[in-house]
């Protein structure tokens, strides 16, 4: 009998093994493992990060510490159990009365599997009742609660408590036998189901810390080749289909994949969405859309609308707070760069008030080149000579046009004089294309589009990396060194690594004392732009207001969170429907109760200002600068 006893234990297990291998492979990673190659370490040092994320479980505490803290118990009670499963197995095949002892990790066991019951009954009376509306696979998520529970009470019966007091006989046999049955079978629905996360989670929690640094992304299509002289339409087509959808979901980069297979579908994503009250919702259109790798281009569409994922102002909140490293901002990124080369997007909206006008006059707002070259001869701001300055100013279209970012560019000019800061602008500038890059509305101009962009850098640069390149919009800052240095590169030149943002420069510039600042006590509300969050350089912002005495004030969870202006991933450039800055104004007005807003993007400064009251005054972090550094007195013309 114990020979029999021993083959059941080892068909099971091998069954258990065998099944969940096969459904992990064929059902979840299958299509996901041939793009490993994609993987590019770029931060080896993110490997501590990733794992100290993974230790204390900090993202899934946030925002919801309560769910959160329960969840922190059944993972670890999940990894606890590991070496008592395998114990578990032995006491079995050895045919053993008793389990084989631990030691102190028993007594740790112990504590843990109370603690892990406690956490199953309380997720599930959160999960039935007040969570019952946006909770998916609910028969899935009751069947695995289900079986955890069922596993911490075996095994709680099966301990010896205070001495002999455990299963014996026939009862301890049964106990074992379904204790067992569950470990076989419990890893094949996790491989099946949204469960799959307790593997792949961590994993991609990890990942998400080694392969990207703080700055801008890669745009899907912005490496579109048109080829030259010689290439056929076969050719063309080729390249078409490389950075388009052809075979649906399949097509798509490896990490836009595996986010599905680490997704828990909490929906904290969706929740911190700003464009969640125009139907946008990051889990289900740039995560759980993915899911099935036979999924169609057409069928993915009509998951992910691009009427609706138009409106995703590429702001990483869905990024910040998932708890297990999902990046759907960066997958929404890819499918409207896809979706673009296969024809079915912008939406004419954001095409006629993004490309068109840029492919017309070289800017957004449609304007006369010659009233740029007024207005910097007006206010005496030097054109850039790459013999005689250091830096090169680079406008962009909003600094260059618009009323609100000519004030930055007359403020940062003045401070720029009073350190002694030797630069110059472009004589003639056009759009640097970011907002409609990242909106998905200059796919058509963008292959010949930047090269012209970099020819026209080179040519005032003498071909040349040794001069700064400044900017007062973060968005200009990011297609510059992110976008455009790729297309230096692919066309054999360098790319542009000395880009920096005019909050990073202005506060270098104060923190070598070249400008005097003299505090003046002001209260304000502060909005922290995406993009300053992106590159990590909240608290400089934040640095230089105090440096000018200015208290600033917050509104909901900015700068840990980001919390849109509306502007990002050419929000700006059109009517969206999201409204995202009246809401952002809204929470502003009702949280801080300041009628100043200092920011430090004229697109967030655009997007205010349509949205805010009469009453409400917006500025720039230079302004607020200039105001107080000797020197620097100039205003706008």
């Amino acid at each position: 009998m114990r020979i029999v006893e021993v083959i059941l234990i080892l068909l099971a297990a091998a069954a258990g093994a065998g099944a969940f291998a096969f459904i992990a492979w064929t059902h979840r990673l299958k299509h996901v493992f041939p793009k490993r190659g994609e993987i590019k370490i770029v931060n080896p040092g993110g490997l501590w990060s990733g794992i100290a994320e993974v230790v204390f479980q900090t993202k899934v505490i946030a925002n919801r510490p309560v769910a959160g803290f329960f969840h922190l118990l059944i993972f670890y009670g999940f990894v606890s159990f590991g070496a008592k499963s395998a114990t578990h197995f032995l006491n079995g095949v050895l045919g053993l009365e008793h389990p084989i002892p631990l030691g102190p990790l028993d007594y740790l066991i112990d504590v843990m599997s109370v603690l892990v019951l406690a956490g199953v009954v309380f997720m599930a009376i959160r999960r039935y009742t007040v969570m019952r509306q946006r909770l998916t696979h609910m028969l899935e998520s009751g069947l695995v609660l289900l079986l955890i529970g069922t596993l911490m009470l075996t095994y709680i019966m099966e301990r010896p408590w205070g001495g002999d007091l455990g299963l014996v006989g026939t009862a301890a046999k049964v106990n074992w036998w379904v204790h067992f049955l569950i470990l076989c079978g419990f890893p094949s629905l996790i491989a099946y189901g949204k469960h799959f996360h307790l593997l792949m989670g961590p994993i991609n929690v990890v990942l998400k810390h080694m392969v990207e640094k703080p700055g801008d992304r890669f745009v899907s299509g912005g490496d579109f080749d048109m080829g030259d002289d010689d290439a056929t339409e076969e050719d063309f087509e080729a390249e078409l289909a490389r950075v388009g959808m052809p075979n649906g979901v399949s097509d798509f980069s490896f990490h836009t994949l595996f986010d599905p297979a680490a997704c828990i579908e909490c929906g904290r994503c969706n929740d911190a969405c700003p464009s969640a009250d125009a139907g946008l919702k990051p889990r289900d259109h740039f995560v759980l859309a993915f899911r099935n790798p036979a999924t169609t281009g057409e069928q993915l569409a009509e998951l992910a609308p691009p009427d609706i994922i138009s409106t995703c102002t590429q702001c990483r909140a869905c990024d910040t707070v998932c708890p297990v490293g999902n990046r759907p901002s960066k997958a929404g990124l890819e499918l409207r760069g896809r979706m673009t080369a296969d024809g079915i997007y912008p939406p004419p909206a954001l095409k006629e008030t993004g490309a068109n006008p840029v492919g017309a006059t070289g800017n957004i707002f449609a304007a006369d080149p010659s009233d740029r070259a007024t207005f910097i001869e007006e206010n005496e701001i030097p054109i850039f000579d790459h013999g005689e300055h250091d830096v090169l100013f680079a406008l962009g279209c909003q600094g260059s046009y618009s009323p609100e970012g000519r004030k930055v560019v007359v403020a940062t000019s003045a401070l720029l004089k009073a350190a002694g800061v030797k630069f110059g602008v472009l004589e003639d500038e056009t759009c640097w294309g970011e907002g409609l890059l990242h909106g998905g509305g200059i796919f058509e101009e963008w292959p010949v589009y930047k090269e012209m962009q970099v020819e026209a850098l080179d040519m005032a640069m003498d071909e040349k990396r040794d001069k700064l390149v400044l900017t007062i919009c973060p968005h200009c800052r990011d297609n510059i060194g992110v976008q455009l240095s790729a297309a230096a590169e692919k066309m054999g030149k360098s790319p542009f690594d000395n880009v920096v943002s005019h909050v990073g420069f202005l506060s270098g510039l104060v923190g070598d004392g070249k400008l005097k600042v003299s505090a003046k006590a002001e209260e304000v509300a502060v909005h922290h732009p995406c993009k300053t969050i992106h590159h990590d350089e909240q608290g400089t912002f934040d640095g230089l207001l105090k440096t000018a005495g200015v208290t600033g004030k917050t509104a909901g969870d900015s700068p840990r969170i980001p919390r849109c202006c509306g502007g990002g991933g050419g929000g700006f450039l059109w009517d969206s429907p999201a409204k995202v800055s009246k809401n952002r104004f809204q929470q502003i007005m009702a949280e801080t109760h300041q009628k100043k807003i200092v920011t430090g993007c004229p697109g967030c400064h655009r997007m205010l200002t349509v949205a805010k009251d009469e009453e409400t005054e917006l500025a720039d972090i230079a302004v607020i600068l200039q105001e107080r550094v000797e020197g620097a007195e100039p205003t706008a013309r």
